[in-house]
């Protein structure tokens, strides 16, 4: 069967992206020898300060943290508690995305998923050079000193370009949506510019595309997956047992275990548990050692 391209509308600080990882890492697992993924950096906040004369990244912590806590009663995905740091633009983070995939997507994904957590785990926005190096320690593969230096080449500026105009280009079934749902996929309007909202998912293969806008649940994905390529979700892998889970992804929060393995599942022997004020985290002992954490098991 032909490849499914998955177009991925995104950006780090978005919290209904953040919600939704778990859906969109099930959907991976059970799918993924079908698709191919290419996330597109949205830049969702082009300048917190502008017309704000007194804004500060601090002051500006509590209220996107207020903000958050109401999300994450709807997606049940960790919030930041304690917000410590707010970022003043996303579109730094954004390119160090786009230069981290000169190394490959997968290490690409892997700095996007740290910076999440960065924001949603740990309250730290990140905005520089040195936040976005602190923010990922110990990802396997990246090469740090090279990375650095590539956030500034003009290919990285231009890709990161490339990937804002295209966020602010929805097509028409977006334009013409009407979703009546808390995080609706209707078209949105930010800073002079139309654009998806986040996130937003385009299948394209063989019958077609395929678009699944906003925060819905995890059926939907698949739907979309099978209309861009009948036949394509008849043979999903079998959800993976915890193990497998950590093997492949260093970090799950609670909800992702409950929703990649089942709600009565448990992290194996060795999994360090941090406690974020409302909820569980989990971590390999290599990713707790790399966030500095307490090498204190589940």
């Amino acid at each position: 069967m032909n490849r499914v391209e998955v177009v991925e509308y995104t950006d780090c600080v978005c919290s209904t992206a953040w919600g939704a990882e778990p859906l969109l890492r099930l959907l991976d697992w059970r799918h993924g020898h079908h698709l191919t993924w290419r996330k597109v950096m949205g830049g969702l906040v082009g300048n917190a300060a502008t017309g704000k004369d007194s804004w500060d990244r601090i002051s500006a912590a509590e209220p996107m943290r207020k903000y958050w806590q109401r999300v994450w009663r709807l997606t049940d995905m960790p919030y930041p508690n304690p917000m410590k740091v707010m970022l003043q633009s996303t579109d730094p983070a954004g390119r160090a995305v786009k230069a981290a995939e000169l190394q490959g997507q997968e290490i690409a994904h892997a700095v996007l998923r740290r910076f999440r957590e960065q924001i949603f785990i740990f309250g730290l926005g990140p905005q520089t050079p040195d936040e976005f190096d602190a923010a990922t320690v110990g990802v396997p593969g990246l090469d740090h000193a090279r990375w650095r230096a590539d956030q500034t080449r003009p290919e990285v500026l231009a890709a990161y370009d490339a990937d804002w105009r295209e966020t602010r280009e929805p097509n028409d079934y977006v334009r013409n949506l009407k979703h009546d749902s808390p995080m609706n996929g209707e078209l949105k309007h930010s800073e002079g510019h139309d654009r998806y909202a986040l996130p937003t998912l385009i299948f394209r293969g063989p019958a077609g595309e395929a678009t699944v806008a906003g925060w819905v649940p995890y059926e939907d994905y698949v739907a979309g997956l099978e209309a861009a390529a009948p036949g394509a979700t008849a043979d999903p892998r079998p959800d993976p047992t915890p193990e497998q889970a950590f093997a492949r992804w260093g970090v799950l929060t609670a909800k992702e275990l409950a929703v990649l393995c089942g709600v009565a599942a448990k992290p194996p022997a060795g999994i360090v548990t941090h406690d974020w004020g409302d909820g569980l985290v989990f971590f390999t002992p290599a990713e707790a050692r790399a966030r500095g954490l307490a090498l204190v098991a589940a």
